[in-house]
């Protein structure tokens, strides 16, 4: 029963909590070692199922206690009643246990994302202490949620100043949603399935109709189709009866099968459930020795949902498995005497997925033309990895140097993960072709020289099929992914004078990547991706294969001087084939850069009394990072913090304290790399923006349109405009008040205020503006042992800005014709928008763009606990609320249309969007009642109710099997409205 005087704290962090749109927090801590928080929804930390009565002893005033900073302590509890045995063991114990009933099995996602009521018989909570005077031993355990999937168990014991070991075990459930339609069978396992979906090939002739390697025969189902008859009868068509029909690729018209599937599937739940348990064992080796060592497993088991781009471009969504298995093995040796303090821990973590791939069927039969029987999508799942850690504290007073301390730390880890890789053509997908093609071939082996257009498209893929379903297709078989860190941190904190303390800290981390991947072919000799899964390359040119991989009949590959090449396969273009002019390479990514990074941390503080409760403080730190792979090298930041403290200022109303603070900081950096491809390794060695130019130059925009698409369309994936917030220009400001008054000895009233305001003042393309403001309220009032109250409000509002050259024309309004790298340097790539004709067919200063967010975010509680005779009344109460807008301005050119058009559309799309919008409310009433001596009853009731408005899943339960029409297929319906009632009845018992 006791309740939550010291909520204020909490304020915060339920704040942050509403503007993610998240009901209930798990109380798990998932830190390294031995968890440090146990409880679930009804058993939060600190709270005990049991509560013990206030001590006798204290009375009003001694009850009352103030930290230095002015708050209120709670109120002395009375030491339980303890039984003794023979053998010298004094012991107590409490049990809560009895009947939860309404809504606690209600389903909804976000009223059971991370609690797990049920109604029926409950064990809510039991804890049991004892010790041996004689002896020294002692232990401890408490636990609850008996058979729940939020249960949580502890227990401590060990012997007095020698040693000590601590044994836990809890589970958290997670649940996503709980409106989830699967086209599937086989969530949350490695292989997805589509009910009674087997396609074969068959060479046979079926009836009059001849089966060729163009138009092959297809087995669905157990019935054969013939040729171009296969696509209608297995997708559905007009006249198609086969059960599972689905979606026909090329008409785009929905059709039974999908509806009448989806029409018959509940809603079912997808979630997993954290298992974690751990134990830790402490020894005291000598009286300056300490030593310990702890071991953890945490197991995620369930399924969560996955986007997925189906062959057909369809966007759908699939359930990804979960199946994590996390060792964490923990040990350290403390030392401390006289002057000296030291500290050694060395950590090891070992994840392993115990899924390693996840093969999904395709639920629409691709097209013949381009993609052949592929109908496998294969995802190459998180791998299996592993880190290592080391580090080492050595602290030491110096009495003799200005009362000085010495602080000095060292760390060193290595985080590797070398997973065995998956070749560009999966097993399952490797089968399929072979069933589709091979046969094909091997009927016809004459036709395979003189084949032409589709079916020779067909025969050059079956002949590349041994060059591409290898790890030999593969740079390197395994990830040999391997990032090392290390540090140092410095401090030495001096008192010059009596009034004065001085302290100045060094800091140096590197993360040294030692990692990356070079998408490269040594059979072939060709750079880029191999065969993708389920994706097309379209009618380019004279293409036929898959994305990444088309023939060309202009010429080869690039091979840059030095790799080898095989040409005893077909000519093929890694990437795109443009005409009579080959430009390989150019917008393919084929390295996985290894990127790494350096930052020093110098700083220099000082704390100034200026009587015996006030002081002035202050500090300076530069942060320095270099960065390799980066669009800037290297960037710093200065910070500047001044800071008061009054520890006793007498007002009006009362006695009060004041803790302010101002921050200001400005980040510049290097000259920001507006060059691409080699540079920051997403292009072919050799090609660097130089080459790009070149061939864009000699090639007119009306003899190569396609040309004019890509090079544009590049330009703008590495806009010379855009700023990445981490390594732009930033102007930051902060402001921190916090003022805690006492009116009365028996009550605390504080108020605390944030202000951080950071510009980016040179980004005329990125985040412009990022505004927080917070103000929080917070009162505590005791009048006796025997009531308390206690109320908080939290409002805090933030604003983003983002804009296209918002205010800002960093290029003239008349630019030079050629595209040169000269006049990139000098004007970015407008020129080459203009000279190319881009996309949008204007500069793009002159098409600016605005997008701002703004969050408003509220959250209120209030509790009171009083006695009542010879019971105990309790409430507790929250509200919280949050409201996202998100505006859009426009410039003159950036929607296409007459000027009328231009200002219509764009005032609409301004507002078009209305407000995203959360609100929830807890309320918790409990009536304690004592039955006898050791026997109590506990009446308790929950509500809760949660209202969502969230624009994205507008009309998704309604249109979630007709959004196919659009290219995308909903299966989730997005988090649901809901209130619930629970009543409980719950017998306390000691021991």
């Amino acid at each position: 029963m006791k309740s939550h005087p010291r909520l204020k704290a909490l304020a915060y962090s339920v704040s942050l909590a509403v503007a993610q749109l998240v009901a209930s927090s798990a109380y798990a801590d998932t830190a390294v070692g031995v968890d440090t928080g146990m409880g679930n929804a009804l058993n939060p930390p600190g709270r005990s199922g049991v509560p013990r009565p206030v001590n006798p002893d204290a009375d009003v005033m001694g009850a009352v206690r103030h930290s230095p900073s002015g708050q209120l302590y709670g109120v002395p509890l009375q030491e339980q009643t303890t039984t003794k045995t023979a053998s010298g063991w004094e012991y107590s114990a409490g049990v809560e246990a009895g009947l939860l009933e309404g809504n606690g099995d209600k389903k909804n996602a976000k009223f059971r994302e991370y609690k797990d009521l049920k109604n029926g018989l409950y064990l809510n909570y039991f804890e049991t202490e004892a010790q041996n005077k004689d002896t020294a031993m002692y232990m401890q355990a408490f636990g609850g949620g008996t058979g729940s999937r939020d249960q949580f168990y502890s227990a401590l014991f060990g012997h007095y100043n020698d040693w000590k070991v601590r044994v836990f075990f809890n589970e958290t459930q997670h649940v996503f949603t709980d409106t989830w339609k699967s086209l599937y069978t086989g969530d949350g396992t490695g292989n997805l399935t589509i009910p009674g979906k087997n396609i074969t090939a068959a060479m046979a002739n079926v009836g009059a109709v001849v089966c060729t390697p163009a138009l092959p025969c297809f087995t669905y189902g157990g019935v054969t189709y013939a040729n171009a008859a296969a696509l209608l009868a297995i997708n559905g068509g007009a006249t198609a009866t086969t059960a599972g029909q689905t979606l026909n690729a090329t008409s785009g018209l929905a059709v039974q099968g999908i509806n009448a599937q989806l029409a018959a599937t509940p809603y079912s739940e997808l979630g997993l459930v954290r298992k974690k348990g751990g134990v830790r064992f402490d020894k005291n080796l000598t009286n300056s020795w300490k030593s310990y060592v702890s071991y953890t497993q945490e197991k995620r088991q369930g399924a969560r949902p996955f986007a997925m781009n189906e062959g057909n471009n369809l966007s759908t969504e699939i359930a990804e498995p979960i199946d994590y298995t996390t060792h964490d093995f923990l040990a350290g040796l403390q030392y401390s005497e006289g002057l000296t303090q030291a500290n050694l821990r060395a950590s090891v973590s070992l994840f392993r997925n115990n899924i390693g791939t996840l093969n999904v069927q395709d639920f629409l039969l691709s097209e013949i033309v381009n993609n052949g029987a592929v109908q496998t999508a294969t995802y190459d799942l998180y791998p299996d990895n592993k880190a290592f850690n080391l580090k080492g504290e050595f602290a030491r007073d110096l009495p003799d140097f200005f009362k000085g301390r010495f602080v000095a730390g060292l760390t060193w880890g290595t985080n590797r993960e070398d997973d065995a890789l998956l070749p560009p053509i999966s097993p399952a997908q490797n089968a399929q072709i072979q069933a589709a093609w091979a046969p094909a071939i091997a009927l016809n082996p004459v036709l395979v020289p003189t084949l032409t257009g589709a079916s020779a498209g067909y025969a050059a893929n079956t002949a590349l099929v041994s060059n591409w379903n290898t790890v030999n297709a593969l740079s390197q078989p395994t990830a040999r992914q391997r990032i090392d860190n290390k540090g140092v941190d410095l401090a030495l904190n001096l008192k010059p004078v009596d009034d004065l303390s001085v302290k100045g800290t060094f800091r140096f981390f590197e993360t040294d990547n030692k990692g990356g991947y070079m998408a490269y072919n040594p059979l072939t000799g060709q750079f880029g991706r191999g065969f993708a899964d389920g994706n097309n390359v379209g009618a380019l040119d004279t293409v036929v294969g898959f994305s990444g991989l088309t023939v060309n009949t202009a010429g080869n590959c690039y091979i840059p001087p030095g790799y080898p090449n095989t040409p005893n396969i077909a000519p093929m273009n890694c990437t795109f084939g443009l005409g009579n002019t080959i430009v390989p390479g150019q917008n393919t990514p084929v390295f996985g850069q290894a990127r790494s990074t350096r930052q020093t941390n110098i700083g220099l503080a000082a704390d100034y009394d200026l009587t015996k409760f006030s002081s002035l403080n202050g500090s300076l730190e530069r942060e320095y990072f270099r960065r390799n792979f980066r669009e800037r090298d290297k960037t710093w930041e200065d910070k500047l913090k001044l800071g008061y403290v009054n520890r006793d200022i007498s007002t009006a109303i009362g006695d009060a304290t004041l803790r302010a603070s101002f921050e200001t900081d400005r980040k510049r950096g290097g000259v920001y790399n507006y060059r691409t491809f080699e540079d920051l390794g997403t292009g072919l060695p050799g090609l660097n923006i130089a080459t790009i130019l070149a061939n864009a130059n000699k090639n007119p925009v009306a003899t190569d349109p396609y040309f004019k698409l890509v090079v544009v369309g590049l330009f703008n994936r590495y806009s010379y405009y855009f700023r990445k917030y981490d390594q732009a220009d930033r102007n930051q400001n902060i402001i921190n008040t916090r003022l805690n008054f006492s009116p009365r000895p028996d009550m605390d009233f504080g108020v605390n205020f944030q202000l951080k305001d950071a510009k980016y003042p040179n980004s005329f393309y990125g985040l412009q503006r990022d505004r927080q403001n917070t103000l929080n309220l917070e009162l505590n009032y005791q009048p006796s042992t025997e009531q308390s109250f206690y109320a908080f409000y939290t409002y805090q509002r933030a604003k983003k800005l983002m804009a296209m050259n918002s205010g800002v024309a960093p290029v003239p309004a008349v630019l030079p014709a050629p595209c040169t790298l000269a006049n990139i340097n000098l004007y970015g790539f407008a020129v080459c928008s203009d000279t190319l004709g881009g996309l949008n067919g204007a500069r793009p200063f002159t098409s600016a763009w605005t997008t701002d967010s703004l969050d408003r975010n509220n959250v209120l509680g209030l509790g009171f606990q009083t006695d009542w005779r010879t019971m105990k009344f309790g409430v507790d109460y929250t509200y919280s609320t949050s409201s996202t807008r998100i505006n859009y301005g426009y410039g003159a050119t950036a929607i296409n249309g007459t000027p009328g058009n231009q200002a219509t559309v764009a005032a609409l799309a301004g507002i078009a969007l209305p407000n995203m919008t959360y609100s929830q409310n807890m309320l918790m009433f409990n009536l304690l009642m004592p039955i006898q001596k050791d026997l109590s009853a506990r009446f308790l009731y929950r509500y809760e109710d949660m209202n969502i408005k969230d624009w994205h899943y507008d009309g998704v339960i309604t249109g979630a099997v007709s959004a196919i029409e659009g290219g995308t297929l909903l299966l989730d319906a997005g988090p649901q409205n809901y209130h619930a009632n629970t009543f409980g009845v719950m017998f306390q018992l000691k021991l």
